[in-house]
C-alpha cells in the first residue's frame, strides 16, 4: 500500500513539474506574440536598424582611426593596407545582422535556434544537391548581370561603384595563405551565417507567419539584396536571395542556407584567388554573356536537381512552416 502511494505521489509530482514547465515555455516563448504580426514587423524593423546604424559608426571609427578618411577612393588607393578595412567589415556583419537576429529570435522563443530553425541539421545528400545547384544556376545569375546593365539604377553611384570594385580587388587578389583565409572569414563565412541569420532565419520565417510564402521569400530576397548598397549585382542577389529563400522553407534547417551562402561568396574568393596566382584566369570586371544553349542545359539541369531536392524534402516531411 505505501508503495502504491508513494509511485501515485511521484506520478502527480511528475504532472505538477511538466504543467509548470509547459506553462513556463509557453510564456517565455511568445514574449512577443501577445502583440500583432504589424507590431512585430516594427520591432524587427526597429532592432535591425538601430544595431545596423551602430554598425556603421563602429566601423567608420575603425576606418577613419586607421586610414583618416572614410573616402572610398583614398581607402582604394592602399591595396597593400586593406586589414584594418576586412577587421571592421567583420565587425560590422557581426552588428548588423547577427545581433539583430539574435535578439529578435529570442523575443519570439527564449530557447536559442528554435525559432531560426538553427536547431535542426540537414542530410548530407543536401549537400551533394546545394553544391551542385550553385553550378547549374550561375549561367541565370551571370545573365541577370546583364539584364541589371540596362536598369534605371545602374548608373547610380557609378563612380562610386568603380572604386568599391577596386576595393574588392584589393581585399580579394592576394597571394598570402593568411590574407586568404581572411578573406574566406570575412567574404565567406561570416556574411553566410550572419546574414542568412537575419534574412531568412528572421524576416521571412516573420514575413511567412501572415503572408503567402512566395511574397514572403521576395520581399526578404529583394531587401537582402538591397540592404548591401552594391546595385551593380541588385538583380544577381535577388535571384540567389530567392533560390535561398525556397531552401531554407523546403529543407527546413537554416544550416543548409549557410552552407549555400557560404559556398556561393567562397568559390567566388577561392576563384580570385587562383586568379591571382595564375593557376586559373577569370573575367573580373564582367562575367561572360552565357550561350543560348548553356542557359537552356544549365537551367534545365537545375530544374532537375531541385525537382530531386523537393522529393526528399517531401519525403522527411521538413517543410518549414
Amino acid at each position: 500500500m505505501t508503495q502504491v502511494t508513494n509511485n501515485y505521489l511521484r506520478a502527480k509530482l511528475q504532472r505538477m513539474i511538466d504543467n509548470w514547465s509547459n506553462h513556463h515555455t509557453d510564456i517565455t516563448s511568445t514574449t512577443i506574440e501577445r502583440y500583432s504580426l504589424s507590431m512585430q514587423w516594427l520591432v524587427w524593423i526597429g532592432i535591425f536598424s538601430i544595431c545596423f546604424f551602430f554598425a556603421q559608426l563602429i566601423s567608420s571609427v575603425i576606418i577613419i582611426s586607421y586610414y583618416g578618411s572614410v573616402d572610398i577612393k583614398h581607402i582604394a588607393s592602399q591595396p597593400d593596407n586593406l586589414n584594418a578595412l576586412r577587421y571592421s567589415q567583420m565587425l560590422a556583419t557581426i552588428f548588423s545582422f547577427f545581433l539583430p537576429a539574435i535578439i529578435f529570435s529570442r523575443l519570439k522563443d527564449k530557447k536559442f535556434g528554435r525559432y531560426e530553425h538553427v536547431d535542426k541539421g540537414f542530410p548530407f545528400i543536401y549537400i551533394v544537391i546545394i553544391s551542385l545547384m550553385l553550378v547549374a544556376i550561375y549561367p541565370l545569375i551571370d545573365l541577370t548581370f546583364y539584364i541589371n546593365k540596362w536598369m534605371p539604377w545602374s548608373n547610380w553611384y557609378a563612380s562610386f561603384q568603380d572604386d568599391y570594385k577596386d576595393i574588392v580587388k584589393g581585399l580579394l587578389q592576394n597571394d598570402h595563405i593568411f590574407i586568404f583565409v581572411l578573406n574566406f572569414i570575412t567574404v565567406a563565412l561570416l556574411p553566410a551565417i550572419c546574414e542568412e541569420w537575419i534574412f531568412r532565419g528572421t524576416l521571412q520565417r516573420l514575413l511567412s507567419e501572415k503572408m503567402n510564402i512566395h511574397i514572403a521569400v521576395f520581399l526578404a530576397s529583394f531587401f537582402f539584396s538591397f540592404i548591401h548598397f552594391e546595385f551593380s549585382g541588385f538583380l544577381p542577389r535577388i535571384v540567389l536571395g530567392v533560390f535561398l529563400g525556397y531552401l531554407y522553407y523546403y529543407s527546413g534547417s537554416l544550416w543548409a542556407n549557410i552552407f549555400a551562402h557560404a559556398a556561393n561568396n567562397g568559390a567566388q574568393v577561392i576563384f580570385m584567388y587562383l586568379n591571382y596566382k595564375g593557376i586559373y584566369k577569370i573575367n573580373i570586371d564582367q562575367p561572360e554573356l552565357p550561350k543560348t544553349w548553356e542557359l537552356i542545359v544549365y537551367t534545365a539541369i537545375f530544374a532537375l536537381l531541385w525537382y530531386w531536392f523537393y522529393r526528399l524534402t517531401q519525403k522527411k516531411k521538413v517543410v518549414l512552416l
